[in-house]
């Protein structure tokens, strides 16, 4: 009776583990799921475009009080919150990475080039690194993401460094805060292809040589 008896109480706490089980976890993307395909916006590209050749965007580095799989929100006293139900579907850093190529890719005509192809060519490659220090996450209020980055031309010792500044209110949910984030991605990108193409410090951006 003893043995039945355990047998039982653990059968009984299985089940009250399974009944309190979490719902399943909802997943997000910083890349934009609205965007054209390369083929249908080909013929759309700015002439400035095709003159840009190969480039490398380097690993994205992110603030280490969001770099969590799970989405780190800002609560209006300040103090940070892990919403351990809402994830992306890859690391904070691979996110922006994959969304910012993304973009690029679009905006060019052409990916971004791997990086021990970049270091074969090391004198024609043009070379991009991102620094994002801020990446908030209000909700019901606002996302902002901040960024300083740098590009190298090739052939030019020099590096045109620049920072960018992006924020725009957003509406209530986990949803309205990732396509928020997905817009402010989409805008520092559009920044990147701006500077990669005219060679100059884009609008919207304070930048130094």
């Amino acid at each position: 009776m003893i043995v039945t008896f355990k047998r039982f109480a653990l059968a009984v706490g299985v089940l009250t583990l399974v009944g309190c089980a979490s719902s399943p976890a909802q997943h997000y993307t910083l890349s934009r799921t609205d965007r054209p395909s390369l083929q249908a916006t080909s013929m759309a590209l700015p002439p400035a475009a095709t003159s840009v050749g190969a480039y490398t965007l380097s690993e994205i580095s992110v603030p280490a009080q969001v770099d969590n799989i799970s989405l780190v929100v800002r609560q209006g006293d300040g103090r940070l919150m892990v919403l351990n139900e809402d994830r992306w579907s890859g690391s904070l850093a691979s996110q922006l990475l994959t969304a910012v190529s993304q973009s690029l890719t679009q905006k060019l005509g052409m990916p971004p080039i791997q990086k021990l192809v970049a270091e074969a060519a090391s004198s024609s490659v043009t070379r991009i690194q991102l620094d994002v220090q801020r990446f908030d996450l209000i909700p019901g209020q606002s996302v902002s993401l901040d960024a300083v980055w740098s590009v190298r031309f090739p052939g030019s010792r020099t590096f045109l460094t620049c920072y960018t500044r992006l924020e725009q209110n957003v509406g209530i949910g986990v949803l309205a805060l990732v396509q928020g984030q997905q817009n402010n991605v989409e805008a520092l990108a559009a920044q990147l292809a701006q500077a990669l193409m005219s060679r100059q410090a884009p609008a919207g951006s304070q930048c130094t040589r």
